[in-house]
């Protein structure tokens, strides 16, 4: 008997990020404890990291992790950046950056 029950998908967003040791926290309104996540988890090119209070979809189980009973299985962060989607072919992204500066 497995000690994990299966994954589900959830929108939430990081509460703790300790970079130098690859590991961190995530929280979602539809769980009722934070979730443990790995660095390996993190679906993303180049460095693998994430920063406190960013939004993220991630999969999680029901497993003991430390002192968590969740572990995220993947974990895909919200950017900003998407795929343009004007209906053609070719490569391009589009984002929702705004600079604001004050006067």
């Amino acid at each position: 008997m497995s000690d994990t029950t299966s994954a589900g998908t959830f929108s939430g967003r990081v509460l703790e990020w300790h970079g130098e040791e690859g590991w961190g926290v995530l929280a979602s309104d539809a769980l009722p404890d934070r979730v443990w996540a790995h660095y390996s988890a993190i679906e993303a090119e180049g460095c693998r990291e994430l920063t406190v209070g960013q939004p993220v979809t991630f999969t999680a189980e029901q497993a003991e992790q430390d002192e968590f009973s969740w572990r995220a299985v993947s974990v895909r962060p919200e950017t900003g950046a998407r795929r343009s989607s004007e209906g053609n072919d070719e490569p391009g992204f589009s984002s929702d950056l705004n600079i604001r500066f004050d006067s």
